[in-house]
C-alpha cells in the first residue's frame, strides 16, 4: 500500500479504493436531496481522477436518478455508497468519508449542508 494515500473498503470490503492523503479534510459536505439524507453520509471533495479503485470494481454498481447526470457507486455485496461524480462539478468527486478507518469520522462537526433538494427540483 502506498503511504501517500489512504485506503478505504465497503463495508464488507469487496470494494477497496484509495485517494491521496493531501486532500483538503475540510472539503467535506453533507447534502439534504432525497437520496443522500437518507444515505447521512459526509462526503469528500476529491478529484475523480485521483480516485482508483484498487480491487473489486466488479463488485460496484452505479445509480442514476433526476437529470441521469451524477452517479452513485455502490458495492453490490453490502450496499454501501462508496462513492459518487457529481452533477454541479462532474470532475470532482464525493467520497465516503465512512470508509476509511484512518479517518476519525467523529472529528467532523457542523459539517456543511449542500441544497440538493433545490437541485432536485431542477427540470430532469
Amino acid at each position: 500500500m502506498k503511504k501517500e494515500r489512504l485506503h478505504g473498503n465497503c463495508h464488507c470490503g469487496s470494494v477497496q479504493f484509495s485517494i491521496p492523503r493531501n486532500l483538503d479534510m475540510s472539503a467535506v459536505r453533507r447534502c439534504d436531496c432525497s437520496l443522500c439524507k437518507r444515505r447521512g453520509a459526509i462526503m469528500l471533495a476529491c478529484p475523480i481522477e485521483d480516485v482508483m479503485i484498487e480491487n473489486g470494481a466488479e463488485n460496484l454498481v452505479h445509480y442514476k436518478w433526476n437529470t441521469n447526470v451524477a452517479t452513485h457507486h455502490f458495492c453490490s455485496k453490502c450496499g454501501i455508497m462508496t462513492h459518487h461524480q457529481r452533477r454541479t462539478t462532474p470532475k470532482i468527486c464525493g467520497i465516503n468519508v465512512g470508509c476509511f478507518d484512518e479517518i476519525d469520522y467523529c472529528s467532523f462537526h457542523d459539517v456543511p449542508m449542500n441544497n440538493g433538494v433545490e437541485l432536485s427540483l431542477v427540470e430532469k
